[in-house]
């Protein structure tokens, strides 16, 4: 009789042990974000081979991008893969590396080192849980300069302006291969202009003079890219959410 209320005794208190435990965990936490292996892409092509570039990842197919223009959002399994670009009798490999629940932007550029010749890779990445989320009615705008004309007044980099002059909204001097933080501007219509860093912006002519940006969605995030060699230079706006 002893022996067995001594071990109907250590059942209770195990019983509260674990009761005492679980009473410490917070299952309202809203801060943890939900867990998955997964990465979300798109594929930019601003290099003029005069082929579409085609896309894919460990011998799976994502699809063909033509110059100028962007894939949609697709989704690769995290970790390292196998990249493989092909664009006319031309193959790039290479192995990348996706972090889980980000976002990336991959851009695929000439290689300024080898003028129009041989392509550059440069990837952009965002957390799914965003540092600067937005507000309502509000869209965040980022820049990139991708332009490999880097000499004479690109050698500075390139100055941006996102909407009007009052909300002072914009960067100076970002250099190739480099893009700016994100940036909140209203939802719906506003514009953007680019000027080379070197260039006195006082009366200059922009690079890319004012351009509008229609539709900005609310919580939406869009990318505006330069690139194209001084004698053709363009710029391009992604939608990346």
């Amino acid at each position: 009789m002893k022996h067995t209320a001594r071990i109907g005794l250590a059942g209770l208190l195990l019983v509260g042990l674990v009761v005492s435990i679980s009473g410490c965990l917070n299952v309202d936490q809203v801060n943890v974000p939900p867990t998955n292996y997964e990465s979300g892409v798109l594929f930019v092509d601003l290099a003029n081979t005069g082929t579409p570039m085609a896309v894919s990842y460990d011998n799976t197919s994502v699809g063909t991008v033509n110059f100028g223009q962007y894939s949609s959002l697709d989704s690769l399994p995290s970790g390292s893969r196998r990249m493989k670009f092909v664009y006319g009798s031309a193959v790039d490999t290479l192995r990348q590396g996706f972090a889980s629940m980000t976002q990336y932007t991959y851009f695929s550029v000439f290689d300024p080192a080898n003028g129009d010749v041989a392509r550059h890779y440069i990837l952009a990445g965002q957390s799914y849980t965003f540092d600067s989320p937005g507000i309502k009615d509000t869209a965040l705008v980022r820049f990139f300069n991708l332009s490999t004309d880097t000499v004479s007044d690109f050698s500075g980099g390139m100055d941006f302006t996102l909407g009007s002059a009052s909300l002072g909204l914009g960067a100076t001097g970002v250099a190739f291969g480099n893009g700016t933080g994100y940036m909140k501007i209203a939802a719906g219509n506003s514009s953007y202009e680019v000027f080379a860093t070197n260039a006195d912006t006082t009366g200059a002519t922009p690079l890319i003079p004012t351009t509008t940006m229609s539709g900005l969605q609310s919580y939406g995030r869009y990318a505006v890219v330069v690139y194209g060699n001084h004698a053709d230079i363009k710029s391009l706006v992604i939608q990346e959410h």
